[in-house]
């Protein structure tokens, strides 16, 4: 309405008497219009209109399940808080770092983590370390292996998936660097981080679920979000997949042992202080009474190949469908 009319005021002919004199009265009336329309075309311009603002409140608009609700009850969590916890659950799972672990919540975990053989398996894709290892499965020791597919997708976190680790090179589709940022001092998610055998696709979304719970949460509460519970299976993801090189054909020491491994990656006991006593988890015990889904029907393991390059996970083998929102789990 206003753009029509700026075009008819601009184009109204010369207003003239019978006599040909301009008529005062009519062109005062028609500056006074184009005046009016320039205004009202000016606060469209810096305020919008309302229909762009009634569009963005309806997008803000979240509404919470009857579900949803119980179990923020249940924990006794704010209305506030409820709506940013339930966009993280919504959203589709990804990978986040155990750096979002560190700190006020896992901070002896993490440090525990850290020190353990998962808190340094980048380091090992690295030129001229452990030599001997990668000359026995006939790996050149000198080579640096921490761009290669095979290699970063049990030596990482998350490569080739949302949120997971990128390695140096790689770019967006502009050009701009996209690869993962790697601090010394905060390993994060260039190790064998806690999502690599906590998580189905990464722990964004049950992450939401134990900051609201404060810990109180059950071991099904936490799966339905995409935490898994089947810690031996899990493993097998790298341990003992078809693609390892490191096979216990080639030498003892790769046979994998569960119950052993274990005791080498939560040494949380030596990390408990004065500052963290406070995040001791309180329903550890409890949640170990507990049998999880994944504990009785163990999910699948992803499988995966390397074609021109590139690591592609092979169809049906992922144990979570993001579009349908579906756990696979094994047969039998």
């Amino acid at each position: 309405m206003v753009v029509f009319e700026v075009l008819f005021c601009f184009n109204l002919p010369r207003l003239k008497d019978q006599g040909g004199v301009v008529d005062k009265g009519k062109f005062v009336i028609r500056k006074a219009l184009k005046f009016m329309s320039l205004f009202m075309v000016a606060l469209v311009l810096v305020f919008g209109t309302g229909g762009e603002v009634d569009a963005k409140k309806k997008k803000k608009k979240l509404k919470l399940t009857d579900e949803e609700n119980a179990m923020f009850d249940k924990w006794n969590v704010k209305p506030k808080k409820r709506k940013k916890a339930v966009k993280d659950m919504r959203k589709k799972p990804k990978f986040v770092g155990a750096i979002k672990c560190n700190g006020s919540c896992h901070d002896p975990y993490y440090k525990a983590w850290v020190a353990s053989p998962h808190g340094g398996t980048f380091n090992l894709l690295k030129a001229g370390v452990r030599k001997k290892a990668k000359e026995r499965v006939k790996l050149d020791p000198e080579k640096d292996y921490t761009t290669t597919p095979l290699c970063l997708r049990c030596h990482t976190t998350g490569y080739k998936q949302r949120g997971g680790f990128k390695p140096a090179g790689t770019k967006s589709k502009k050009g701009k660097d996209k690869a993962s940022k790697i601090d010394p001092d905060e390993p994060n998610l260039e190790q064998v981080g806690c999502e690599m055998c906590h998580s189905v696709a990464g722990g964004s979304q049950f992450r939401a679920v134990m900051k609201s719970s404060k810990g109180d949460f059950t071991k099904a509460e936490t799966e339905k979000y995409g935490q898994r519970w089947d810690y031996s299976n899990v493993c097998t993801r790298c341990h003992t997949h078809p693609n390892t090189p490191f096979k216990p054909s080639v030498h003892d020491k790769y046979k994998f042992n569960f119950e052993e491994r274990k005791l080498k990656v939560h040494k949380i006991a030596d990390y408990w202080s004065e500052d963290n006593a406070d995040q001791k988890l309180e329903k550890v015990k409890d949640r170990a009474k507990e049998k999880g889904q994944t504990e009785k029907t163990p999910l699948i393991i992803e499988d995966f190949e390397i074609k021109d390059g590139k690591l592609k996970f092979k169809k049906g083998t992922k144990p979570y469908n993001s579009k349908k929102k579906t756990f696979k789990y094994k047969k039998g």
